[in-house]
């Protein structure tokens, strides 16, 4: 088993955090008594529950999100949102970890984390059957609206050059 914090009782599972009793599962959280299970919190003596492939909280079918995941991921390329400044900070002093001002670090808000992902995977994104405009400007602090079908339009979004 891997990434075990605060367990007993933990078999052939990954990423159990404050559970006992965890076996074959992975993704278990606060939970007792658990077998064969992904992705599970606050449960006490489960089994065989059927893994969920969701997209802005919505159900899709497995083929559909390892679909809809490959192209996002094609579309970010090697972009990733940032949470922090430090590697803004490595860059600025040379890319040498022994001159960065780790103490200078600060988090970044979650518009300034997302404020660079690549328009293409916006506008992919929001042409998604499921895309709820609400949850993605909570999780991301873009605001921006559902893309009309047939459309390209890069001005919906509230942040400049997304």
């Amino acid at each position: 088993s891997n990434g075990v914090n605060v367990s007993d009782g933990v078999n052939r599972s990954n990423g159990v955090n404050w559970s006992n009793g965890v076996n074959v599962s992975d993704g278990v959280n606060w939970s007792f008594g658990i077998l064969n299970c992904r992705g599970v919190s606050h449960a006490l003596f489960l089994a065989d529950c059927p893994e969920k492939y969701t997209v802005f909280g919505k159900e899709v079918s497995e083929e559909d999100w390892y679909s809809i995941q490959a192209e996002l991921y094609q579309k970010l390329g090697n972009w990733r949102p940032t949470f922090n400044n430090i590697k803004a900070l490595y860059l600025a002093h040379g890319s040498d970890w022994k001159l960065t001002p780790v103490e200078d670090a600060e988090e970044l808000s979650r518009r300034e984390a997302w404020a660079g992902m690549p328009q293409e995977a916006i506008d992919f994104v929001r042409s998604l059957p499921q895309f709820d405009a609400d949850m993605f400007e909570k999780i991301t602090g873009i605001r921006t609206e559902p893309l009309r079908k047939g459309t390209q339009e890069h001005e919906k979004s509230d942040l400049p050059g997304i």
